[in-house]
């Protein structure tokens, strides 16, 4: 009677990692390409481009959008302005940070 539990357990085993393994290579497949939609974080900022890939001032002079974040909690304290870019049909083109520091930044 162990014997065929001990059995079941292995069996079983096998089956969640063959489950796994299917569950991973289909993420892959729908998530793996990169693109530009696919965010990714820059200090604090989720930004499109990473690195970013304009000025802060030209993602501010056109149509973009904006937001604050904080980074940091030993030693200094950032405070990033966050920034895409848009074209005139508000697909992002460009992303840009600029920051400051406003704690511990001695």
């Amino acid at each position: 009677m162990k014997q065929t539990i001990m059995k079941m357990r292995t069996g079983r085993r096998k089956v969640l990692a063959g489950v796994g393994a299917s569950g991973l290579a289909a993420a892959a497949a729908v998530f793996g390409s990169s693109t530009p939609a696919h965010a990714a974080n820059w200090a604090c900022c989720t930004l499109v481009f990473v690195p970013p890939n304009v000025s802060y001032s030209s993602c501010t002079a056109g149509p973009h959008y904006v937001w604050q974040c904080t980074f940091g909690t030993v030693g200094p304290v950032y405070r990033y302005n966050c920034c895409e870019k848009k074209n005139s049909s508000g697909t992002i083109i460009g992303s840009a940070t600029k920051y400051t520091c406003i704690s511990n930044c001695g």
